[in-house]
């Protein structure tokens, strides 16, 4: 009875899908045991789960039909569930081992890799071992110094200094430096001036390690002969991976064109630099063999990650391409999707933290994009013309990676950069142009005139491509803020846009579709407009008192410091702005009173002992600047972040309804 049943819902038809596709499901199983590790660990959780895989495989063996089906998968799930779980459940206990803060420790630290700075602070990331503790506990963390010494890996350093916690402040639209750490298995920072370390050992470079160093001297010294300034740091940052040089107003330049994706070494030049070397492989096909030129290309790729530091997103992406590669050339039935979620599996089940880094999100989403929707989107228009059909294809690449991608860059950055189709159109050419560039000039180089004809070339398409940028970053409404998206849209977007762009034959579906992906724009235009004309009041999480008062599109930043810190105050109003954006001024209340009228609202900021009163028409707002007694404070009284309190800033920005 229950096997007709079954048999005529045919309720489990996607098993084929499944038996085609494995990984994908397996890896959603996996994410959600990550997902929910990183938010609860217990260990109850943990053999829970495993206790349901073991019970469902039991119920498998003993019965047929739906039963037995339903018995697979829900063991099939928590089996992987619990793998993912366990994963992360040992990522954590293994990484994150020293738990208080440490005020003026004593540690000893081996410098994993450095990032030396000519000015400012320069970053490092170090495993470090605490001397004035029972247990020998071991955690990396990364610090910052701003000492002359530059370091190298394996250098030991006996220091003395604070482990201090990597904690977001929650002001709006700052990014979020606390996941972006923690991803990497660090939770804590350290500041070293020359006072606080002392240089333990220093050892020396292996043969291959010296190999890999003289690499990339060579390299960096090759592009400094033929290029200097701008043209060099986006040189070193497109093909090394080297973004130091990198100024704020270049990546400010491509992060407003939807271009930063160019700047960092990620799947789109390893995709790139696997289809020169592809086609430069075709001119020897004589002489190897297909297979065998698509391993040594595959053997570059893994050299290429260690001459641009071996960064998590480099091995993300070659790991990505390699399996990629591999099952197309070696397999016998080719499921792209599959391997793609294999490469993901794999990845996850060495470093469970990578499913919340942003680029591991966007790199695989583009390509489950470029994947599935590429095909329906380059159908839409078939020109004849071979030149207009390339640029076409290639338009039609950078449409099917954006609808997939989108709701996630509008979550994470809350701008929408409304020019990224010309943007990503000019780059597929330029970036490609450049990449080739720069590895024929590694080749080249000693070669008398090709050499310097080489780089000539590479600086004129650097230079090219940095005009494009900045011709399309200056086009009217080139970026548009202001985008504060809930999470559960992301993916109800995400879903919509697949299957309205997917589903073509069932016009009824497709209809639905629409009608609910319209339902969901409609929402994120109106979040969009609510932002640009909401009235409010946002006390920012400063060590100093700042706070910005919005009415509309006009905004008013207060801060308690001199014109040299103003700085650090524009930074922190900057990600404000994009998340409400509008015209600022800045006004410093330092050692005054501020009387002040915005719109029809009348706004006065005075100092009474050490706290401030704030007065916004008839409204008080009282901000407690001492350790005083938090008793019988009235409801509008805030608490600076060293004070520790319900209502403090320690929380985040505190936002304050203004009444229209």
């Amino acid at each position: 009875m229950v096997n007709s049943f079954g048999n005529k819902l045919q309720f489990l038809e996607f098993i084929p899908v499944f038996q085609k596709q494995p990984f994908l499901y397996l890896f959603i199983f996996q994410a959600f045991g990550i997902i929910v590790g990183n938010s609860i660990l217990s260990i109850e959780i943990l053999f829970s789960s495993f206790g349901i895989s073991i019970l469902a495989f039991l119920v498998y063996l003993n019965f047929n039909g739906l039963f037995k089906k339903w018995s697979f998968l829900i063991g099939l799930a928590s089996l992987f569930f619990f793998l993912g779980y366990l994963t992360i459940f040992l990522f954590c206990t293994h990484s994150f081992q020293i738990e208080k803060y440490e005020k003026s420790a004593t540690f000893k630290m081996k410098v994993i890799e450095f990032q030396p700075k000519k000015d400012g602070w320069s970053k490092g990331i170090g495993e470090v071992t605490l001397l004035n503790s029972k247990e020998k506990k071991k955690e990396r963390i990364v610090f910052y110094c701003q000492s002359n010494s530059v370091f190298d890996a394996n250098d030991y350093l006996l220091v003395q200094s604070d482990l201090i916690p990597i904690q977001n402040k929650g002001n709006p639209g700052e990014f979020d430096m606390e996941l972006f750490w923690k991803t990497k298995g660090i939770r804590k920072m350290s500041f070293i001036d020359d006072n606080s370390f002392k240089l333990l050992d220093r050892f020396e470079r292996s043969f291959f390690q010296e190999f890999i160093y003289s690499l990339q001297t060579s390299f960096n010294n090759m592009l400094e002969k033929h290029l200097e300034g701008e043209n060099l740091a986006v040189a070193k940052a497109i093909i090394l991976g080297d973004k130091s040089m990198l100024d704020s107003e270049t990546k400010n330049s491509f992060s407003a064109t939807g271009a930063m994706h160019v700047l960092a070494v990620s799947g789109l030049h390893i995709g790139l630099i696997l289809q020169i070397l592809m086609e430069v492989a075709k001119f020897f096909s004589r002489l190897i063999s297909r297979k065998r030129a698509v391993l040594s290309i595959l053997i570059l790729l893994w050299i290429y990650s260690i001459l641009t530091g071996f960064s998590p997103s480099v091995i993300r992406s070659i790991f990505m391409f390699t399996i990629l590669v591999l099952a197309q050339f070696f397999g016998k039935e080719q499921n792209n999707i599959n391997s793609l979620f294999f490469s993901a599996f794999v990845l996850l089940l060495f470093q469970p933290m990578f499913l919340f880094d942003i680029g591991f999100q966007l790199s695989y989403l583009a390509m489950v994009g470029i994947y599935t929707l590429y095909r329906p989107i380059e159908s839409w228009y078939q020109p004849k013309n071979k030149i207009i059909k390339y640029f076409w294809q290639g338009t039609a690449v950078g449409f099917a990676a954006q609808c997939m991608t989108v709701p996630l860059t509008l979550y994470y950055f809350h701008q929408f950069p409304n020019y990224f189709a010309i943007a990503n159109l000019g780059l597929m050419v330029v970036s490609g142009l450049v990449l080739g560039l720069g590895i024929a000039l590694f080749a080249l180089h000693y070669i008398p005139l090709i050499g310097k004809l080489t780089g000539f070339l590479l600086m004129i398409s650097i230079a090219g491509m940095l005009w494009f940028i900045q011709w399309v970053e200056h086009l009217p409404g080139a970026v548009a803020y202001g985008f504060n998206l809930p999470f559960i849209l992301v993916p109800i977007i995400s879903f919509l846009t697949f299957f309205l762009v997917k589903i073509t034959s069932n016009r009824l579906i497709w209809k639905l579709t629409a009608i609910a992906f319209s339902f969901s724009l409609v929402l994120v235009i109106y979040d969009r407009w609510y932002s640009l004309n909401d009235s409010h009041i946002c006390v920012l999480n400063q060590n100093k008192l700042s706070l910005i008062v919005k009415s509309k599109n006009q905004l008013i930043c207060l801060y308690n410091d001199d014109y040299q810190n103003l700085e650090k105050i524009k930074f922190t109003a900057e990600s404000y702005l994009k998340c409400f954006p509008g015209k600022i001024q800045y006004i410093s209340f330092r050692n005054k009173n501020v009387n002040l009228e915005i719109s029809k609202h009348k706004l006065s900021l005075m100092k009474e002992n050490s706290d401030f009163l704030l007065k916004i028409d008839n409204h008080k707002f009282r901000f407690v600047h001492s350790e005083k007694s938090t008793n019988n404070l009235t409801p509008n009284t805030f608490f600076m972040p060293w004070i520790e309190d319900s209502k403090s800033l320690k929380k985040g920005a505190i936002i304050l309804p203004l009444n229209s």
